[in-house]
């Protein structure tokens, strides 16, 4: 017998999903958002600052790592809803290893497996010698709790709104640059009811 439960984890008041070391298991809810992301000192805090694919970074505008003292290369990024099954949360995730876009993007693009909103993606991290490694595997396809596609839908989760240095939670319902509500796990489950 344990003074903590044995499955216990510690709680999460994040809104953003990271990766711990060993298995991190999640669902994409939504259509992700790309871009260019670089940190920047505003108001005396270091905040992300994102930009769409194509738009260009000025030299200028790039900062010194605090940590390394070398200045910080912009990171390309994927960004998308997901509900971490490790803390059951709805959280974004935003990924800017190329290693695991690549894996993910393997499966997406198999058609036996396909829009990755019908299975689960587990990014197991581990870490030897100082070097950080990153394994990408899915679950077989299965449907999602309708609590949890519920759960998403109030939400209204805007995922551009990280371009602005806004909050996506703030309730907005995400809208495409052409002005159309991005698809999403809330609209495919309405179309197959």
């Amino acid at each position: 017998m344990s003074w903590l439960p044995q499955d216990y984890k510690e709680p999460s008041t994040s809104n953003y999903m990271q990766f711990d070391m060993g298995d991190n298991t999640f669902r994409i809810l939504g259509e992700p958002i790309m871009g260019v992301e670089y940190w920047k000192t505003l108001d005396g805090k270091r905040k992300p600052v994102r930009v769409k694919p194509g738009v260009p970074v000025q030299i200028e505008e790039l900062e010194n790592d605090p940590n390394t003292g070398e200045m910080e290369i912009p990171k390309f990024f994927w960004a998308f809803p997901v509900y971490n099954f490790i803390i059951d949360k709805i959280q974004i995730l935003e990924i800017k290893q190329k290693t695991i876009r690549q894996s993910m993007q393997s499966y997406i693009t198999n058609p036996k497996w396909g829009e990755p909103i019908g299975y689960n993606f587990t990014v197991t991290k581990t870490k030897e010698g100082g070097k950080t490694s990153y394994t990408v595997a899915v679950d077989p396809k299965e449907e999602l709790d309708k609590s949890i596609i519920d759960k998403y839908k109030a939400m209204n989760i805007n995922l551009e709104a990280l371009f602005l240095g806004d909050d996506p939670f703030a309730g907005k319902k995400m809208e495409a640059s052409t002005g159309e509500i991005d698809k999403d796990i809330a609209d495919i489950f309405d179309a197959k009811a």
